[in-house]
């Protein structure tokens, strides 16, 4: 069973987000405020949580940050809301989105949370966040990017390419030093 929370405000999105897991066959947990989706992720022991922007409590950084270590947080919203939200744990996806865009980020967040969040062992060492470094300092020299859009390039690369955020840097670092 994949643990999967969902955490819209939006009663439209939490159904219509709730009905694709369930055609998937996933399923969900629904949860009405931040508080409660810490409560829920730390009870399971790790989770994917899809959110919007704000929930009654918190913000989707916040939660992000509450949540590090414990649960991935896919933010659902619209583009101006989502360049005011960052965090390692903290995904984005604009709307409107495809079906299809957001069964693949939901896929490619699963595994990223038994990869990381059930896994402690698995966590980045220092040569991978040392090569996540090194990517974004080529980033920010070369396309003059600041340390976040280097981070969301990084992210995105990562998740359109279904690979983990250290094989993107190693992809990038390369076709620098060619």
């Amino acid at each position: 069973m994949e643990r999967i929370i969902i955490a819209l405000t939006g009663e439209r999105i939490r159904q219509k987000s709730l009905g694709l897991l369930n055609a998937e066959g996933w399923g969900g947990t629904v949860c009405a405020s931040g508080a409660e989706v810490i409560r829920t992720a730390r009870r399971q022991d790790g989770a994917v949580v899809l959110c919007g922007f704000y929930l009654p409590d918190m913000t989707a950084d916040t939660l992000a940050a509450e949540l590090r270590g414990t649960a991935v947080v896919l933010v659902m919203a619209k583009a101006v809301y989502l360049d005011l939200c960052g965090g390692e744990n903290l995904y984005k996806l604009p709307l409107p989105t495809s079906r299809a865009e957001f069964l693949s980020s939901l896929r490619m967040l699963l595994n990223l949370e038994s990869l990381y969040l059930c896994h402690p062992a698995s966590r980045r060492g220092e040569e991978e966040r040392t090569l996540i470094r090194r990517a974004k300092e080529l980033l920010m020299d070369v396309n003059r990017m600041t340390e976040e859009e280097a981070h969301r390039f990084l992210q995105k690369r990562s998740m359109d390419e279904g690979i983990r955020m250290d094989q993107a840097a190693r992809y990038i670092i390369g076709s620098y030093d060619l």
